[in-house]
């Protein structure tokens, strides 16, 4: 098995200490009470050892994975001092709008600060709509605090051509990945295979998903986006198709809240949808709507938060949590504080270096059962001894090959 896919089968001692300093360092705000689930001694306390001392247990080269632990409420506040300048979350090199028409930056550009939910943005430099051309532009972000951020950006303003569009040759090479090929990219013991779909799949054949080694299954149960909650329309039916069938099953939740209340709302509604069923692995919080982050009004303080509040309701409801996302945003984002995470990174061999238990591998799959592309996903079954049946005790081969290198 490969390094990467190695690490996240160990247990992790010390996994509650690692998200509180991973909070403080990232994003300069701190969680109140210090080290969660923290048994250090304050300095300079004297102690006495009144037992007899464990015998240190002999090295072993098995990996002993446990569940991960639950965490206490997680809360990110805002530092005393913000010393960190706002970011950009998409910042194109170029962008083309059509002579005649409005330029607005905020269409084109996506930003975020870690405490200020709004930072002031200048842009210097003309942009004439009115005439076809290059206009070079510079951005500035600025918070509270005053720390800056610029970036530079270049405006085409074009004239549509009359040629009529009408294509001309090329073909159609989209690629797939037939689940089998997936499946055998990742030889390992402790391995579960799986995929995730929504009603873009359209109708499925679970017996025949599972028929082709598939073994776990993660439905998305609801979805918030323009202003809009709903059920996913194939949920019922796939629930009820796959359990039948004998998958295990997660469900996850596409958010694109931007408040506290407005998520109780949504959550009230997705425990009303879930109640009644078995559900296998923890619900999944998806929130991925980065391009023009700054509608939503939240800081990355906020955005944590709001995950943690997810998290805390559904715990409070029985259900354990996991956080989906990217490996980018993962990276410069979000802070799991101890919470499952469920990576989306699409290569053969991930770099990824936090802890994660699933990994979503890529979206290109194509299983016996449903006729549309569907994505990947391996899950450590050692994580979930509940649902799989305790540790299956590794001893696979290397975890993927051709590291960094595309799916496909």
């Amino acid at each position: 098995m490969s390094t990467n896919i190695r690490k996240t089968l160990r247990f992790w001692a010390a996994v509650s200490l690692a998200a509180a300093v991973s909070m403080s360092t990232l994003t300069a705000c701190k969680i109140p009470g210090g080290n969660i689930g923290s048994t250090e001694i304050p300095p300079n306390t004297v102690t006495t050892e009144t037992t007899e001392p464990t015998p240190t247990p002999e090295p072993t080269n098995s990996p002993t994975p446990t569940p991960s632990p639950t965490p206490a409420k997680a809360h990110m506040d805002k530092p005393e001092e913000d010393t960190k300048a706002p970011m950009f979350l998409s910042l194109p090199e170029s962008v083309s709008i059509k002579v005649g028409s409005e330029f607005n930056i905020q269409k084109h550009i996506g930003y975020i600060d870690n405490c200020d939910a709004e930072v002031d943005i200048k842009v210097e430099g003309e942009v004439d709509t009115a005439t076809v051309g290059s206009y070079p532009i510079t951005i500035t972000l600025t918070d509270d605090a005053g720390n800056t951020k610029t970036g530079n950006m270049t405006v085409k303003v074009y004239k549509p051509s009359n040629n009529g569009g009408g294509g001309g040759g090329g073909s159609d090479t989209h690629k797939t990945l037939a689940y089998s090929d997936f499946m055998a990219r990742y030889p390992d013991a402790d391995i579960a295979y799986g995929i995730d779909v929504s009603r873009y799949q359209g109708d499925i054949d679970f017996n025949k998903v599972k028929a082709a080694g598939c073994e776990f299954v993660y439905l998305r149960a609801m979805i918030y986006n323009n202003n809009e909650l709903g059920v996913d329309r194939k949920f019922e039916q796939y629930y009820a198709d796959a359990k039948a069938a004998g998958l295990k099953i997660g469900v996850y939740y596409y958010s694109t809240d931007s408040t506290i209340e407005m998520l109780h709302e949504h959550c009230a509604e997705l425990l009303k949808v879930l109640a009644g069923k078995q559900i296998d692995l923890p619900v999944a919080f998806d929130w991925e709507s980065w391009w023009n982050f700054q509608k939503y009004n939240m800081s990355i303080v906020d955005i944590n938060n709001l995950f943690y509040e997810f998290a805390d309701i559904m715990t409070q409801n029985g259900y354990k949590t996991i956080l989906y996302a990217s490996k980018y945003y993962l990276e410069i984002i979000w802070e799991p504080a101890g919470y499952d995470v469920w990576l989306a990174h699409y290569v053969k061999q991930t770099t990824y270096e936090g802890e994660y238990t699933i990994w979503q591998t890529g979206s290109i799959g194509r299983i016996d059962g449903c006729s549309e592309d569907v994505d990947t996903d391996i899950l450590f079954k050692s994580k979930y001894p509940e649902v799989f049946g305790g540790s299956s005790g590794g001893g696979g081969t290397d975890a993927g090959t051709g590291e960094g290198e595309p799916v496909g």
